[in-house]
């Protein structure tokens, strides 16, 4: 077993939900930030420049950063993770020390959701965020100044579901009509997900009443009759349905969500001017941690239970879906199409504003 392992072993039984992976991370940190201080005087620091491409522009194979002859500008960074399968590579990359060899300090912070991590990377509570691409498409719509600068995660079938209690008589996504439906964002990826879903059952989200919900909440939600199903994502899919708390009404990664990319990192204009080389840095670990769960995606397995609440037993029937470490242009063309389609936009999204161009 790990450090982090053993640690978590500790304070699982006695660790509210919501509160583990955070109290996870903290644990974690402490252990590095000692380690980095005694090993401060014997490492040198070499960083990577950004590797980011303009939308147009964009390779299928990205060149590889050229490393650049000064350290990262920012030692320590703030970076807002979602409670879900798709954070996994930030976890990995700190368990494996890949920030620490570029020179980085990562703390990591749990968001509520992509609306939530979008607003405290404007007002430079976080440096880095978690979001999902539909969301960062909207905010800049509105007038925010977002930049997609990583992928994260592509989902799976099985990786997104609506789901109900165990107990309701709901058996259908017909059923799902004028009930209250548990979503992370009100105008997000997650509600997107969830109007075409209804949409293959003849309805609309006009026919029911989403509810925004933190997925670590959307369980409990359940339980105690606050909402009448929820759009969840891995593992919390798993945990329902194997704790025999939930039933899976629609599976949502399917048809014309299959393969979904549905999540990367996203900062401002003006971070990424400021911090070039922090932005490298931080892009080169991720990306192999990355690579490192696709040649191993056992990773996503062992990794999960040290910072959700989730047995290794169910970590392994996880739909793990995969971790792309490029952006993928078409694919986020997809998203925003879809968000377009579905009223979550006004006008088409424009891509170029989004995506963080090369130097």
């Amino acid at each position: 077993m790990t450090w982090l392992g053993e640690q978590l072993g500790r304070i699982a039984d006695d660790m509210p939900e919501r509160d583990l992976g955070a109290r996870a991370i903290e644990i974690h940190q402490r252990r590095r930030r000692n380690v980095m201080a005694l090993a401060a005087a014997a490492v040198v620091v070499v960083t990577v420049l950004a590797a980011a491409v303009g939308v147009r522009t964009l390779p299928t194979e990205p060149r590889a950063a050229a490393r650049p002859s000064g350290p990262p500008e920012q030692s320590t960074i703030k970076v807002g993770v979602v409670a879900s399968v798709e954070s996994v590579p930030v976890v990995v990359a700190l368990d494996k020390g890949y920030f620490e060899e570029e020179g980085l300090m990562v703390q990591p912070v749990i968001v509520a959701g992509a609306a939530d991590a979008g607003d405290q990377v404007e007002s430079g509570k976080l440096d880095l965020a978690q979001t999902d691409y539909a969301t960062v498409f909207r905010l800049n719509e509105s007038g925010r100044q977002l930049k997609i600068v990583s992928a994260l995660y592509q989902a799976a079938q099985g990786s997104f579901a609506v789901v109900v209690s165990a107990k309701s008589k709901i058996r259908t996504a017909t059923d799902l009509k004028r009930k209250r439906i548990a979503t992370p964002e009100l105008e997000g990826l997650g509600t997107l997900a969830l109007a075409v879903v209804l949409k293959r059952a003849g309805l609309t989200l006009r026919d029911v009443v989403p509810v925004e919900t933190p997925y670590p909440d959307m369980l409990n939600a359940i339980d105690k009759g606050q909402v009448d199903a929820a759009l969840l994502a891995e593992p919390f899919v798993t945990v329902g349905r194997d704790t025999e708390r939930t039933r899976i009404v629609a599976d949502a990664m399917t048809r014309e969500l299959a393969n979904l990319h549905t999540a990367g990192m996203t900062t401002t204009d003006q971070w990424i001017r400021r911090n070039p080389r922090t932005l490298a840095a931080f892009q080169r670990a991720l990306a192999k941690a990355q690579r490192l769960i696709a040649s191993d995606p056992q990773q996503v397995r062992n990794t999960l239970p040290r910072y959700m609440r989730i047995s290794k037993a169910m970590a392994a029937g996880v739909a793990r879906g995969s971790y792309p470490a490029k952006l993928d242009t078409t694919e986020l063309q997809r998203i925003a199409d879809l968000a377009h389609a579905y009223k979550f936009l006004k006008r088409p999204a424009d891509l170029g504003s989004a995506v963080m161009k090369s130097r």
